[in-house]
């Protein structure tokens, strides 16, 4: 039996919850809810082949690409989403976004409130609540993000605390990629169960576009942060435009 398209909408409304993660213009996005799951996500770009792997060139997904799979979860027939992609651009930069938890709700879509409850050393309670439309009430989630530091590498779990899904688990795993270009590999992994009466090829399906829409938005949102950081200041540019005061004209 196929959703109807309100309870479509609710199912969206649902996994707005995915982001433990970025999104980037929410205002910008519209949901049509006579649309399947799914179709209203980010568009995505196409994957492209890598390059093959070599003694002294690991196999590296090229930055334009997201790779999305699907894992098995024990006690459940929904199979968590999964996607990986690269990024251009230095490893700090990826994991300030990713870690932003107060500005969820300026960039992720349908996101009335967030707000960090908690900090103890390595973990941080996150409370997110997406208002469902009408009557419907609201989802809410208080997620527990661990944080593992490494020189090169940031692993992020995040467990349910309290929530009125039956279960919401993320991890996100960022990574410095050597060389001389600054590049970081994202992995990011979510499961969700909200309860709803759908089954579970429904929820699959939207595990697998949640884990692709992240990874491309987050690409974005970090691209254009990082294209603000490289602009010059008004300063800079007035410093630059000026003419030193000792310079002379040679005739």
């Amino acid at each position: 039996m196929k959703p109807s398209p309100s309870n479509r909408l609710v199912v969206a409304a649902s996994f707005a919850l995915l982001g433990a993660l970025v999104t980037v213009d929410a205002a910008a996005q519209v949901v049509n809810p006579a649309v399947a799951p799914g179709a209203a996500t980010a568009a995505t770009a196409q994957a492209t082949p890598a390059p093959p792997a070599t003694p002294d060139r690991p196999a590296v997904a090229p930055p334009e690409a997201v790779t999305v799979t699907e894992l098995p979860v024990e006690g459940t027939l929904v199979r968590r989403g999964r996607s990986e992609t690269v990024i251009r651009a230095p490893m700090d930069l990826v994991a300030r976004a990713m870690t932003d938890y107060p500005r969820y709700s300026e960039f992720m879509p349908h996101v009335r409130e967030s707000r960090v409850v908690r900090r103890n050393r390595g973990a941080t309670d996150v409370y997110v609540q997406v208002p469902l439309g009408g009557s419907l009430g609201v989802i809410w989630c208080l997620l527990r993000i661990d944080a593992h530091r490494q020189p090169d590498r940031l692993e992020l779990v995040g467990q349910t605390v309290d929530s009125n899904m039956d279960r919401f688990e993320t991890r996100s795993v960022i990574e410095r990629i050597p060389g001389p270009e600054a590049r970081t590999r994202v992995v990011f992994e979510v499961l969700a169960l909200p309860r709803l009466p759908f089954p579970s090829s429904v929820f699959t399906r939207e595990m697998r576009d949640a884990a692709r829409t992240v990874a491309n938005n987050l690409r974005t949102r970090v691209e254009r942060q990082l294209a603000i950081n490289t602009l010059p200041t008004p300063a800079q540019a007035q410093s630059a435009a000026e003419v030193p005061s000792n310079a002379t004209s040679s005739r």
